[in-house]
């Protein structure tokens, strides 16, 4: 079997009967001379972290700095995506609190520039606010990267390939 070196990336050739009965085997690269570890992938478990990052956690209604989240009665809000490969379709801002992503989130992009979870649209009685995630490529908004940023009717934001524009309008119009 082969095994790379993790210090120098040299790659070694290593008969299977190197780790017995054992998980673990120790093995000393030619190139470098460093010592590693080995792990035996008969008796191992390969495990791999579902993603790179933690989100926080922020329930729908209050936001990290406190303030309630709530949808206005006599309003209809939604977004409308003005560039990306979702061009003209409109999502409806139905729930205080409303995330965009590329997976996990409540409006999915198919985006390689999106993050997992990227931003999130928060409103309240006083404002609507997008808030960055700690997106890799961030959230911009009139070009300028933002961790979080006021909207109004007609504002735009970008995420990833996806320019969206938030829409308030009259409840029922």
């Amino acid at each position: 079997m082969e095994i790379r070196c993790q210090y120098c990336g040299q790659v070694h050739r290593v008969p299977r009967d190197i780790f017995g009965d054992r998980e673990k085997a120790d093995l000393s690269c030619a190139a470098c001379g460093k010592v590693f570890q080995v792990v035996n992938p008969k008796l191992a478990t390969l495990k791999i972290d579902t993603t790179r990052k933690k989100v926080s956690t922020v329930t729908d209604y209050v936001s990290p700095e406190g303030r309630k989240l709530k949808l206005p009665a006599q309003k209809d809000l939604s977004l409308k995506v003005l560039e990306g490969d979702e061009l003209g379709t409109v999502y409806p801002v139905n729930k205080p609190r409303v995330t965009i992503g590329r997976t996990n989130a409540d409006i999915t992009l198919h985006d390689a520039a999106t993050s997992r979870v990227h931003c999130a649209l928060e409103v309240s009685d006083e404002d609507v606010l997008v808030r960055d995630l700690d997106s890799t490529n961030g959230t911009l908004v009139n070009n300028q990267p933002i961790r979080t940023a006021k909207l109004s009717n007609g504002s735009t934001f970008k995420v990833g390939k996806h320019l969206f524009q938030l829409v308030i309008a009259a409840k029922g119009a």
